[in-house]
């Protein structure tokens, strides 16, 4: 498997962890509507399975871009 960055913190991963191993997100995505299961990777917008509306993960406050630097909690 290829290696891909973690949804939550970026954090390059190997490609076959199961959780990342910087903030421990997990990295495969389970459907909420048939429960089908593939890895974060692929970033699919809908279910391959079933077509359900899937939401990105949401990055932490201190990640979300900003244009100002005093916001930016890094």
């Amino acid at each position: 498997m290829s290696a891909f960055k973690c949804p939550k913190c970026g954090k390059l991963t190997g490609g076959n962890e199961k959780f990342c191993i910087e903030c421990g997100q997990p990295l495969n995505v389970i459907c909420p509507e048939c429960d089908e299961t593939w890895r974060f990777m692929f970033e699919y917008k809908f279910c391959p399975a079933c077509g359900h509306g899937m939401q990105k993960p949401e990055l932490p406050r201190n990640l979300k871009k900003t244009n100002n630097l005093a916001e930016a909690k890094i």
